[in-house]
């Protein structure tokens, strides 16, 4: 697959793309104070892991399950309407939730509340997000562009965490949930502030006849099942990510918190050493295909990378020193952004723009969708033994990598 030559700034010329750039890149950073925030103010309140736990799982599902739902709406008012509308109440939410926090009155369900109601808007932004840049740039800035967000979203998960502890230690968790909100603010300035409804290489997008027929959800969905469907490479490699994915997200997840727990010393500051390797693998592997000359086809790529991600499961299965683990999982981290970028992508360029949104939201499905089951999977085999769950995860993943690539059709996806 021969990689684009357009300069890794070049989409930053576009003023449309710059400024969703600006804005995503501070929300996203904003977020990262949300994310050290609930979760340290449902253990302050119930000290419970089980509880925790559940909260976490009350935005998951909805988040799941309303994606396909947002690709269909997605397509249906443009991108940056949904995008505008789900950061506008999701900034509204934090602002209200702070004030509760604030006056000491938090109370378990309005945690429940919070996170579901952030997931079911995230269920809605996830796919315009994701479908909306290939509407600001020309296909040739597509590689540049997937990868100035995939990697500043990378370098923010590597330094955002730290940052949200330093401030709820030093401030309060209230002002870390006001600072959220305002970032909710300013991206949602930004969105306003992009010229034109939708822009499409470089020229206004007029919808085409079957946009502008009144959509209604179902029918929606089914259209964009119904075309992935139909289009045999989307098909197999959407279908490929769904078994690799439940194989991967809940064993990594659970199995570097375990870790951190069970096998090495300093608790939680082993789990940050942990998942700052995974962010800095992650980083350097969401720039490569910028600058790597010629990477292999999508299929053998997704095969390489799922067969490298299985062994690295079996081997955290083993390892007993954090030095080498972090290495492990900063190796996992660079394969799975490195797909990231190229997958997205891959995905982009293969879909008609009418159905962006809907094909997305299904990409996207394939790893959202599967998270909580992977995860109560992992959670099972965890409590079994920490072994265990990283041997027979990773052996299995192997090996469905090794099947799959005596399968000539998922070899050949290009």
């Amino acid at each position: 697959m021969k990689n684009s030559k357009v300069p890794l700034w070049k989409p930053l010329t576009v003023r449309n793309f710059l400024l969703l750039y600006i804005g995503e890149t501070v929300s996203l950073l904003g977020d990262q104070f949300y994310i050290v925030a609930l979760p340290w103010l449902t253990i302050q309140l119930t000290n419970s892991g089980i509880v925790l736990g559940t909260v976490l799982m009350s935005a998951a599902i909805p988040r799941a399950v309303l994606m396909l739902v947002g690709g269909v709406v997605s397509d249906r008012f443009s991108p940056r309407l949904v995008m505008f509308v789900a950061n506008a109440l999701r900034g509204l939410l934090v602002v209200l939730f702070a004030t509760i926090v604030a006056l000491k009155m938090t109370q378990l369900w309005h945690i429940y509340f919070f996170a579901a109601s952030f997931g079911i808007f995230d269920g809605f932004f996830i796919p315009a997000s994701k479908s909306i840049i290939p509407s600001l740039v020309s296909k040739e800035q597509l590689i540049a562009s997937n990868t100035l967000s995939q990697g500043t979203s990378q370098l923010i998960l590597l330094i955002g965490p730290a940052l949200g502890g330093l401030l709820i230690a030093t401030a309060g968790i209230e002002v870390a949930f006001v600072i959220d909100g305002v970032t909710f603010a300013i991206t949602t300035i930004t969105l306003l502030l992009m010229k034109g409804t939708t822009v499409l290489h470089g020229k206004l997008n007029q919808n085409s006849a079957s946009t502008k027929k009144t959509m209604n959800l179902i029918a929606g969905m089914r259209e964009g099942f119904d075309y992935a469907w139909r289009n045999q490479p989307l098909r197999i490699f959407l279908l490929v990510m769904v078994i690799l994915n439940f194989l991967f997200i809940g064993p990594l997840q659970v199995g570097m918190t375990s870790l951190a727990h069970n096998r090495f010393p300093g608790g939680a500051v082993a789990l940050g050493i942990l998942q700052s390797a995974w962010g800095g693998g992650g980083l350097i592997g969401t720039l490569t295909p910028q600058f790597v000359k010629n990477l292999p086809n999508i299929g053998v790529l997704l095969l390489t990378i799922a067969g490298v991600q299985g062994f690295g499961l079996f081997l955290l299965g083993f390892i007993g020193n954090i030095a080498l683990a972090s290495i492990t999982i900063a190796v996992l981290g660079f394969c799975s952004c490195i797909f990231t970028v190229v997958g997205i992508t891959w995905i982009q360029k293969q879909t008609q723009p009418e159905m962006l949104g809907r094909v997305m939201s299904l990409g996207m499905f394939s790893a959202f969708g599967v998270a909580p089951i992977s995860f109560a999977l992992a959670g099972i085999l965890v409590n079994l033994n920490l072994t265990i769950m990283f041997t027979v995860a990773g052996s299995i993943m192997l090996i469905t990598s090794l099947c799959l690539a005596a399968n000539s059709s998922v070899r050949k996806i290009s």
